[in-house]
């Protein structure tokens, strides 16, 4: 007997999510048929691996990927879609992203500020070669706590949310700055316009910054905004690079107008093989006012699962020509009925 032939392809076009292929295949049923093809693969094996397809997952589509008529959805991996070039997006199909990280990048957050406060790390490493000098004991000043903070949210979007409903059980006063009004019942003790942010500033002990990427938030976290935090107040950035200022950012922190900083994201995100892999136009390692990670804080197997959950069900949805989730880009706008609301960044990784 004849087996059935499957019914839809989607091409996996690159790394992210390929080590899930088997999970994807899994999940989506003896309908769809998954081929998995390299980003530097030759012309003609990128061209059979596409043929007929119906989606794509990928962080990358340009001049070199094949663009059928058959493909109905892009499906990028994560929140950035910084490489999509949508000129050569073929003309049915729609742009995707997918969250599912704000739990992990919330979580890294609270984390950060916690330890800003108790400074475990140095304390455990100090203690490792023989000091005591961070006990009570030996006459060690007591450290913060984070309760009793006031903390500043830009950004009120997913990641926002999560952020806020973790904080409030730390007894924090939490103030948001957003492009639009904050809905009564969110649980903040004050609310400011994204051109006030100096003023809340003013008033947070912690300012994170939770924000996309756009022309209006570029640079938004500028000089008036670090200097108003100033020497006691720390900022962490787990948004987009740009939105804080590098310049600034880097002259606030080496003139110590700034306490401190955690960034996660970044303003350089150099190729593996460019010998130069620092992630910034200054030598920000060199810092010791400043935590730097990096952009890990919402890779997580949480995100894993949750986005894979995401991509599966969008699949479904192509193939059965039904709405699309988080379309960033779809037929009608490139056609220029409806300008997308995103600016390119320099990289943002798998996040």
């Amino acid at each position: 007997m004849t087996r059935r032939a499957k019914s839809f392809k989607v091409v996996i076009h690159g790394d992210s999510f390929a080590d899930r292929q088997a999970d994807i295949e899994t999940a989506l049923g003896d309908k769809f048929r998954i081929v998995a093809v390299g980003l530097g693969a030759a012309a003609e094996e990128k061209q059979a691996a596409f043929d007929d397809a119906v989606a794509a997952i990928t962080v990358r589509y340009d001049a070199a990927t094949p663009a059928p008529a058959s493909l109905r959805l892009v499906q990028v991996p994560g929140i950035g879609w910084d490489d999509i070039d949508l000129a050569h997006i073929p003309p049915g199909a729609n742009v995707c992203n997918v969250g599912g990280h704000e739990t992990g990048v919330a979580e890294y957050a609270v984390a950060q500020m916690l330890e800003w406060c108790h400074r475990l790390r140095p304390a455990e490493e100090s203690f490792r070669r023989g000091s005591w000098e961070r006990s009570s004991r030996f006459g060690a000043a007591p450290h913060r706590e984070l309760s009793g903070s006031t903390i500043g949210i830009v950004g009120f979007g997913a990641i926002g949310r999560v952020l806020a409903r973790l904080l409030r059980g730390f007894g924090v006063r939490i103030l948001v700055a957003n492009r639009s009004p904050i809905p009564d019942g969110s649980g903040v003790d004050g609310r400011f316009a994204l051109s006030d942010l100096p003023a809340m500033a003013a008033e947070c002990d912690f300012l994170l910054v939770a924000l996309a990427l756009t022309q209006e938030t570029r640079g938004l976290v500028d000089r008036a905004a670090l200097d108003a935090l100033g020497a006691k107040g720390v900022l962490v950035n787990v948004a987009r690079g740009p939105v804080v200022d590098e310049t600034a950012l880097w002259q606030a922190l080496s003139d110590r107008r700034l306490g401190g900083a955690v960034i996660d994201v970044w303003y350089r995100y150099p190729p593996a093989e460019d010998a130069d892999q620092r992630p910034g136009h200054y030598p920000f390692e060199t810092l010791p006012n400043l935590v730097m990670t990096p952009h890990l804080s919402g890779w997580t197997a949480g995100t894993v699962e949750r986005r894979l959950a995401f991509m599966v069900e969008n699949i479904r949805r192509a193939a059965e020509a039904r709405p699309l989730l988080n379309v960033v880009s779809s037929p009608s706008t490139r056609a220029g009925r409806t300008p997308p609301a995103h600016i390119p960044d320099t990289g943002r990784g798998k996040q």
